[in-house]
């Protein structure tokens, strides 16, 4: 009799174990100021409970009748829904201009009719609304963080807001096959996510969980509470991208060091160690989960940043002086203990994802000294959270973040920061959001929490994103300031960056003397497209068969507990990329008794993953006239910083697909054909075989359904793609063991 196994959520850490990732600015960085920071220091405390506002008159939800297609011409309404239109897309080229319409038709589709079909449910003593895309198959929930005394229940994005959700995910997130491997994105769902972060993945269920309460009860707009989660909800399926393509290297596979892993024709394998749960006690000891990495994308994405460069920066006392006017103590105009100052970008990476800290870093910085990452000295890292924050798992989602994020807010929108809090208005924005709330003793005090662009590019720029006067921001050292015609200063912290850092410096010795250097320009011009092409070819973009999936069968036990079906790992799903012209039904297992499963493709001729030429600097969506909506000037400026495909060297037009349904492999060594269903008749037979259609799979990463998050669960199968003897196989990698 074969044991029922359990797990419980969240999922618990532990070495090779599935693990919650969680997101970039974990609430529990907010800065709360009690009065002038300038006097007296911000307390770092956890995000302050919602304080609930009385009951609005008008608190019905909205539930009138839209058109699916076109936006309602009739409501005045800013928030209704807004179509994608083509150039927010890349389509495959070559399509006609009736076909375009078509498939823009079918990426803006949604699945109701009326605001009322979104419906409302009940776990345990849960209430939520769900909202299913019809085009990614995302379950979007919003559950209810209030209920007032006449029974009715608050959400903070309520059913109009859920289905903009929805389509802005499919407007702003980069994503490729791999969505329809997401089962759900959760908003406020207390029982999983705590207080203390901004978001939540779990790899083992896919799914994604934020945490929206700083949003609630402010005021806001749907569109400003969409665009303060958007950063995490980035961050977030930025992981699971990653859990996806990138951290899949395989157990057998040779393993190289990061800086030996770039090699494309090879497929090899970089260890990497990650500790989000260090403590002072075991920081300078070896780390906890050993992560199987891709060694390819990891020593790429290692070098491009800089990671590799081992020297300090420099900044001038001069710009530090005029970048700390509001600093916690403006007299000390040359702080010592700076992060960039402490440590070298090359050091961060050493103690954040090696097995063993180096010497030369053992308690070197002190475990228990806050190193500011702002001019203020307001935000601090110590080596504990440095390890987490700089950690690989964590760098994936950051470092996109920063490269391909697009703001809903200008960069260079009115400052009310200082107007709005003399109000006690809440303010939200390009680098975070601003309130006034209560402390537990009733007393008031000022709340910052940054948007997890603005934290993440304060990794590379010392940056003055908490800074309500918001003055001398991405200071690169080339050029001029628009606002007041002043040179521009170095305030380049550390140089991970794929966008131009010339004006990066720093002290180098030669001849015994300490001297100012700048970086060779192979590590400091704009190196953003052959970013985005790495990530590509991680994807596997342009590969008959890209990646493959297996199901997810998971049955609640109780509130805490699920029961994992582990056998349906058997069900696979193959994705990949087709050249348009080609006529493929889809694709067909054959084992040593013949032909045993198939499915057809559901094909894409949408393709939603962008880079971006430079940084984003942010835009407001649209403009309303005559109750029809119009993409702003900046808006058209964002969207045209976006690389796709073609500008990275893909000349092919390629759609992609992905299989309708999860075959079942039985056999061993089972072959793979793709197929042509001559007849329409939904079976393959042998004469259907497409024999001379050459499947290519990427030759620097596996195509499995291993990932790192799972190798130690030894009680379900994971499955190999590869070429062997002139045919395509799929083969255990490893053997189920019963228990």
């Amino acid at each position: 009799m074969k044991k029922k196994k359990f797990l419980r959520l969240p999922i618990s850490i532990g070495l090779f174990s599935g693990l919650s990732i969680l997101t970039s600015c974990s609430l529990i960085d907010s800065v709360l100021n009690t009065g002038n920071a300038k006097e007296n220091p911000p307390d770092v405390q956890v995000t302050p409970p919602i304080i609930i506002k009385p009951k609005p008159p008008h608190s019905k939800p909205n539930i009138e009748k839209f058109n699916p297609k076109e936006p309602n011409e009739e409501s005045k309404n800013n928030e209704t829904l807004i179509p994608i239109q083509e150039s927010e897309v890349y389509l495959t080229p070559g399509l006609s201009n009736e076909n375009k319409e078509k498939v823009l038709n079918r990426y803006n589709g949604v699945s109701i009719s009326d605001y009322s079909e979104i419906k409302e449910y009940k776990r345990k003593d849960d209430y939520y609304l769900e909202y299913i895309d019809p085009y990614t198959n995302i379950k979007f929930r919003d559950f209810s963080y209030h209920q007032d005394n006449d029974g009715s229940r608050r959400y903070l994005l309520d059913r109009e807001g859920l289905l903009n959700l929805a389509q802005e995910f499919k407007r702003k997130i980069p994503f490729g096959t791999e969505v329809f491997d997401l089962d759900s994105i959760n908003i406020n769902d207390f029982t999983v996510i705590n207080q203390n972060a901004n978001g939540l993945y779990l790899p083992e269920f896919k799914k994604i969980f934020i945490n929206g309460s700083i949003f609630a009860e402010k005021d806001f707009s749907s569109y400003e509470i969409i665009g303060g989660l958007m950063p995490t909800i980035f961050h977030e399926y930025m992981h699971h991208w990653a859990t996806t393509y990138a951290e899949t290297g395989i157990l057998d596979d040779e393993k190289v060091n990061i800086n030996n892993g770039d090699d494309i024709n090879k497929r090899q394998t970089t260890l990497i160690y990650y500790n989000p749960s260090t403590t002072p006690e075991n920081t300078n000891h070896t780390h906890g989960s050993q992560q199987f990495w891709n060694a390819y994308f990891a020593s790429k994405f290692y070098k491009l940043l800089n990671y590799d460069f081992n020297k300090k920066s420099y900044i001038e006392p001069s710009t530090l002086y005029k970048l700390r006017i509001n600093s916690l103590s403006p007299e000390e105009n040359y702080p010592r203990n700076l992060l960039h100052m402490k440590l070298s970008l090359n050091d961060i990476w050493r103690l954040s994802n090696e097995f063993q800290t180096p010497n030369y870093l053992f308690n070197n910085p002190p475990t228990n000294l806050e190193m500011p990452y702002s001019p203020s000295g307001a935000f601090t890292l110590s080596t504990p959270r440095l390890k987490y924050n700089f950690s690989l798992t964590e760098l994936i989602p950051r470092e996109y973040t920063k490269y391909g994020y697009e703001s809903y807010f200008s960069i260079n929108d009115e400052n009310k920061s200082l107007d709005n809090e003399i109000e006690e208005k809440a303010t939200i924005n390009w680098f975070g959001t601003r309130f006034i709330t209560l402390d537990k003793k009733g007393r008031k005090i000022k709340v910052f929490s940054p948007s997890g662009n603005a934290e993440d590019w304060s990794k590379t720029y010392l940056n003055n994103f908490d800074s309500p006067t918001r003055q001398y921001w991405f200071q690169d050292g080339v050029g001029i300031n628009p606002n007041d015609g002043t040179r521009k200063d170095n305030a380049i912290a550390f140089p991970n960056s794929v966008f131009d850092i010339s004006g990066f410096r720093y002290i180098e010795n030669k001849n015994n003397k300490k001297v100012k250097a700048k970086l060779p320009s192979v590590k400091s011009k704009n190196r953003s497209l052959e970013f985005y092409k790495l990530f590509l070819e991680t994807m596997g973009y342009g590969k008959t068969i890209s990646q493959i999936y297996y199901e997810n069968k998971v049955t609640p036990v109780d509130k805490n507990n699920v029961k994992y079906d582990r056998s349906a790992a058997n069900n696979i799903k193959f994705s990949g990329y087709l050249k348009a012209n080609e006529k493929v039904s889809g694709i067909v297992l054959k084992g040593k008794n013949g032909i045993y499963g198939s499915s057809k493709f559901k094909y894409l001729s949408t393709f939603s993953f962008f880079g971006h030429k430079n940084y984003d600097e942010g835009a407001k969506l649209y403009e309303i006239d005559e109750n029809k909506y119009y993409l702003t000037t900046d808006r058209q400026k964002q969207i045209e910083n976006r690389y796709y495909p073609a500008d990275a060297g893909y000349s092919e037009n390629y759609v992609s697909y992905i299989t309708n349904d999860y075959i079942t492999v039985n056999d061993d060594d089972t072959e793979i054909y793709l197929w042509n269903d001559i007849n329409n008749d939904n079976i393959a037979t042998d004469d259907e075989l497409l024999l001379d259609k050459k499947i290519t799979l990427p030759t620097q990463r596996a195509v499995s359904s291993q990932r790192s998050t799972n190798v130690s669960l030894y009680d379900f199968n994971k499955f190999i793609v590869e070429n062997n003897d002139n045919k395509t196989i799929i083969r255990i990698l490893n053997k189920r063991t019963e228990s």
